[in-house]
């Protein structure tokens, strides 16, 4: 089972918190929450492997620091080909007989829930958002069981791909895995849930958290 975490971009990561973060600041935060799902990912028991999907220079050396494959998708390939090229690749070249696809942007997962899942996974384990609408962690054996398809409304099509394929999905709602993070009230649930992880220690440090309390402060007070 090998883990399959993409990572399109650090220079214009997460645009929907350009209201209250900077560019870097937005670069460096996305930095934090990878080495957080890096980091869960790498002291995992029931793991083969992880594979970083990225062309960027940063995933050399987070590739570097964990001990993990990098493979470059094609330049013009979307999230769900930069994934199906992956898993290919992991087929044809390592043998997987399974993948866990993690987003870089769920810092508050741990390697315990991750082995969980795995102990528990059969064929086709779907973890949704907090929503139920897209997919913050997919698990497959055999990689290729059903089509993945990543455009933010996915939850809903990989558990009818699953039933397609003659398979029942186990979908397990996780506080973890809901919590990806793009706006700046994701950024505060992360705080209040664990400001002990590489993420929050950043946005404390940095001063980001002491910002977004002010900002929630005075808004409150405002509408009171």
């Amino acid at each position: 089972m090998w883990a399959i975490v993409p990572i399109k971009t650090f220079g214009q990561a997460k645009q929907r918190l350009a209201s209250v973060l900077s560019l870097e600041e937005r670069r460096l935060l996305m930095l934090a929450m990878a080495r957080d799902v890096l980091s869960a990912l790498a002291r995992s028991q029931g793991l083969t492997g992880v594979l970083i999907v990225s062309r960027t220079v940063e995933a050399d050396a987070l590739a570097q620091t964990f001990g993990t494959e990098r493979f470059a998708e094609s330049p013009d390939a979307n999230l769900s080909e930069a994934l199906t090229q992956a898993r290919d690749y992991l087929m044809e070249t390592l043998r997987a007989k399974g993948v866990m696809i993690v987003p870089a942007d769920v810092p508050l997962i741990s390697a315990d829930e991750i082995d969980a899942l795995l102990s528990a996974h059969a064929a086709v384990t779907v973890l949704p958002d907090d929503e139920r609408l897209g997919t913050n962690g997919l698990i497959v054996s055999p990689p290729d069981i059903i089509r993945f398809v990543f455009d933010g409304r996915s939850f809903r099509p990989h558990v009818d791909a699953a039933f397609a394929a003659g398979v029942t999905p186990r979908i397990v709602p996780s506080a973890r895995f809901a919590l990806d993070v793009d706006t700046p009230d994701d950024l505060r649930a992360l705080l209040e849930a664990n400001p002990e992880t590489q993420t929050g220690t950043y946005l404390v440090k940095s001063g980001i958290a002491r910002r977004l309390a002010d900002a929630h402060n005075a808004s409150s007070k405002s509408s009171s």
